[in-house]
């Protein structure tokens, strides 16, 4: 019974594992996204649509997202890779909600993710 319970997590963690990209491909991904970004925010529904900055930096080995705003500067935790998107989370006076990065078709995409739903937004890199 133990050999068989071992044989399953063993072949558990190993699909775990394997479904994950190679580190050096995650560090690729998170290379390419660092940088200064542009993107428009949509209308919430009060002050029309908002066009907005997020930089993306490296620093001590964690890799955030800073969103510039008007109401002042946001920063995430450390973005971890779940489901093909770097995500983390953004804390915001009596309000909390999650912020996922992922390209799609060379185009970084930021999703705002939220108790009343989800916002995404293409990201143009600063030139």
């Amino acid at each position: 019974m133990k050999t068989k319970v071992l044989k399953l997590f063993t072949l558990c963690v190993g699909m775990i594992v394997a479904s994950q990209p190679p580190v050096s491909a995650q560090d690729d991904v998170l290379k390419k996204m660092v940088g200064e970004w542009t993107y428009t925010m949509p209308d919430m529904g009060g002050g029309g649509a908002m066009d907005s900055k997020c930089v993306i930096a490296t620093e001590n080995g964690e890799t955030k997202a800073t969103l510039l705003t008007p109401m002042g500067d946001i920063t995430s935790t450390a973005l971890k890779l779940e489901n093909n998107k770097y995500v983390g989370d953004l804390n915001i006076p009596d309000f909390d909600m999650g912020i996922a990065f992922y390209f799609k078709d060379d185009v970084l995409i930021q999703e705002l993710v939220a108790g009343f739903g989800d916002i995404v937004m293409e990201m143009k890199r600063v030139e």
